[in-house]
């Protein structure tokens, strides 16, 4: 028997063959195998290199491991730039090494492919109608349905349509408009259900029994047709919006010239505004302000009064149009209300004032007026004393001591008490002894007169010496009216000053008859307020002053500004229910006059601290307070000082801090 040689037969097997080691490299390849790749398959080279397939080998060894395995499916790209689709099966030795058989499947795919395409293509055309997403159907010419897709049952919301009328079932469509249709017309019908609005194009069949109908869902286009005319039409209300507003609009170029202005600017401004510049028209706008305007990143108003008219106008600068946009508001009815309140405040405050200057203003006159009906009694005393001297033809040496008595009398009538009670009363005892055991008639009368002068015994035992023991009443009697005298027309001074300093005060709280806005001391404000307000101050509160004695004048309205520092000061008295302290402290920041005015009481709760200057709001009870003081404050010192008011507040620390310009204000409109 002949012997077959395996390495021979194999490479005569019309199939390609390769045999791989372990490794991947190649060991075997026939012919068929060269034929296949496109080119001489050497020995050594690694299985994926040959098929241009990176993990061929890898899925090869894989299948090959397992006998049960499907056949592997490749797709290489050959030596000769062909894109080939192969079938694989091996067969693993005990060594690892694989033994593969090659199929080349690429013409046999194709020509299966082109084979379905045909029958593809048919079953798609039959399915077209079903999948397509908008409706489509063929109507007959009597207007009986044929067919509808599912898409034109949902929009129709009907099951099974078939055989009924599409007249009847499409909304909208109406005999005539059928018969048009019928005629060869193209007609487009738009027709809505439930929300969904489908847009049918029906077309007639060359043969002119059916109609073909193909919707298109226009929902979409349609809602998004209506978003644009509610923008259209909202763009047209913006656009009619600056000539609507009821204030003056305008739109001005970077040199302040008009561009733009709605009737009412031009109601207040005049007719002819385009081109005109706005720092001609606007009053207290100049190139400066002008250019605090572009430079601002918010918002800036400017408060003007045109004609008989107050308004406020808000300008915005728009850097990428660079254009100034200004939006104007008639304030004339609020300023108007807000004048009558801050006068009504002031009322009050002057009622306030009034009552407590009153008050201060009667003490000092009482008693001046008392003082003034002794002084007839005691003057008609002094003198019928000195008619009896006379008459009794008293020595010189007498008139002598009684003038040295006289004028220790008038030492002795302004100045303070020096002695205490105790020791006043134990010397009145002792002048009454003396006056007694010398026959002096009402000793308990001339006593305290005598104490009073600092008069003691030994004194009185030189006067007796040189006075004859009949004269000696009447010269002691002289002494005491002499010193009575001069005390009561003291008190009366000292009355009838403390009026006028009051009254001074008051001329200078109100700067009667000076210029509304001038430099004013601080410190001399502050003090004529303290004077005013003595009357509520005097009972329970100290008041400390920390003054800067460096601070300059301020330049402002005097009359004013007096009325925030009775609003604070009276305020804190107010807190602190008639007890404490209250500071007032003065310094210079910068350019700035700062003015605090902290109390001691109990402080301002934090949820409300940022209220207290708006109007009409008050902490305290119902009747006692309008809160328009610390409002109408606020205004003074922001709007016609141009400075700042804050507020902070603990338990036992609420500081009022008012920060002033050195500058002059503006004046107000």
């Amino acid at each position: 028997m002949v012997g077959l040689d395996p390495a021979a037969l194999t490479v005569e097997l019309p199939v390609p063959v390769v045999a791989v080691d372990r490794g991947g490299m190649v060991t075997f390849a026939n012919a068929r195998m060269s034929a296949l790749v496109g080119g001489p398959v050497a020995e050594g080279r690694h299985l994926d290199e040959v098929l241009g397939l990176p993990g061929a080998f890898a899925a090869l060894a894989e299948k090959a491991a397992d006998p049960s395995s499907p056949e592997a499916e490749l797709s290489i790209r050959a030596d000769n730039g062909r894109t080939l689709l192969l079938t694989a099966r091996g067969r693993m030795q005990p060594d690892g090494s694989v033994v593969a058989v090659l199929r080349d499947e690429t013409e046999s795919r194709a020509a299966a492919t082109q084979d379905a395409e045909p029958t593809q293509a048919l079953r798609l055309l039959a399915e077209f109608p079903e999948k397509n997403p908008g409706p489509v159907g063929r109507v007959a010419r009597d207007g009986t349905v044929v067919m509808a897709n599912a898409a034109a049952r949902t929009f129709l919301g009907e099951g099974e349509i078939r055989g009924r009328s599409w007249i009847e079932l499409c909304p909208g469509m109406t005999a005539e408009l059928w018969e048009r249709i019928l005629s060869g017309e193209r007609i487009t019908h738009e027709a809505e259900s439930a929300g969904t609005c489908i847009m049918f194009t029906h077309v007639v069949a060359d043969a002119g029994d059916l109609v073909f109908v193909y919707g298109a869902d226009v929902t979409a286009r349609r809602e998004s047709e209506r978003r644009q005319a509610e923008q259209a039409a909202q763009l047209a209300e913006v656009a009619r919006f600056p000539e609507m507003n009821p204030g003056p609009v305008l739109r001005m170029g970077p040199d302040a010239t008009v561009l733009m202005a709605n009737a009412a600017a031009r109601n207040v401004f005049g007719e002819n505004l385009l081109g005109r510049s706005w720092l001609h028209l606007c009053p207290g706008v100049d190139a400066e302000l002008w250019k605090e305007f572009e430079a601002a990143q918010d918002v800036l108003f400017h408060e003007a009064r045109v004609g008989e008219r107050s308004f406020v106008f808000a300008h915005r600068w728009d850097v990428r149009t660079q254009l100034m946009f200004v939006f104007g508001a008639d304030v004339t009815a609020q300023k108007t209300a807000e004048r009558a309140l801050r006068q009504s405040e002031r009322m009050a405050t002057l009622g306030t004032l009034a009552a407590g200057v009153a008050h201060e203003l009667n003490n000092p006159a009482a008693a001046a007026g008392r003082a003034a009906d002794h002084l007839a009694t005691t003057f008609t005393a002094l003198q019928e004393a000195r008619q009896r001297l006379d008459e009794a033809g008293l020595s010189p040496e007498g008139w002598r001591v009684l003038g040295n008595l006289e004028r220790r009398a008038r030492q002795h009538a302004g100045g303070p008490a020096e002695l205490s009670t105790l020791e006043r009363s134990d010397r009145e005892a002792d002048l009454e002894d003396w006056l007694d055991d010398h026959g002096v008639d009402e000793a308990w009368d001339l006593a305290p007169g005598l104490v009073a002068q600092g008069l003691a015994t030994d004194e009185l035992d030189r006067l007796a010496a040189v006075l004859a023991p009949a004269l000696l009443g009447t010269g002691l009697r002289w002494a005491t009216a002499a010193h009575g005298v001069h005390r009561l027309v003291r008190e009366i001074g000292h009355g009838t000053g403390r009026i006028s300093e009051i009254v001074q005060a008051m001329k200078s709280y109100s700067y009667l008859g000076q210029a509304p806005v001038q430099a004013v001391d601080v410190h001399e404000g502050l003090d004529s307020t303290l004077v005013i307000l003595h009357n509520k101050l005097k009972q329970g509160i100290e008041v400390r002053r920390e003054y800067d004695e460096t601070l300059p004048p301020v330049a402002a309205y005097g009359s004013e500004l007096n009325q925030v520092w009775t609003n604070l000061i009276d305020n804190a008295a107010d807190a602190m229910n008639g007890r404490g302290t209250i500071t007032i402290r003065t310094s210079i920041d910068g350019d700035a006059v700062v003015v605090e005015v902290v109390d001691d009481g109990p402080g301002i709760p934090e949820a409300i601290q940022h209220q207290v200057f708006d109007p009409f709001f008050t902490t305290k009870e119902p009747g006692k307070g309008t809160g328009l003081g610390l409002a109408t404050s606020y205004s003074i010192v922001t709007e016609k000082h141009h400075g700042t008011m804050t507020v902070t507040s603990r338990p036992g620390s609420t500081a009022f801090v008012v920060r002033l310009p050195a500058d002059v204000p503006r004046e107000a409109s």
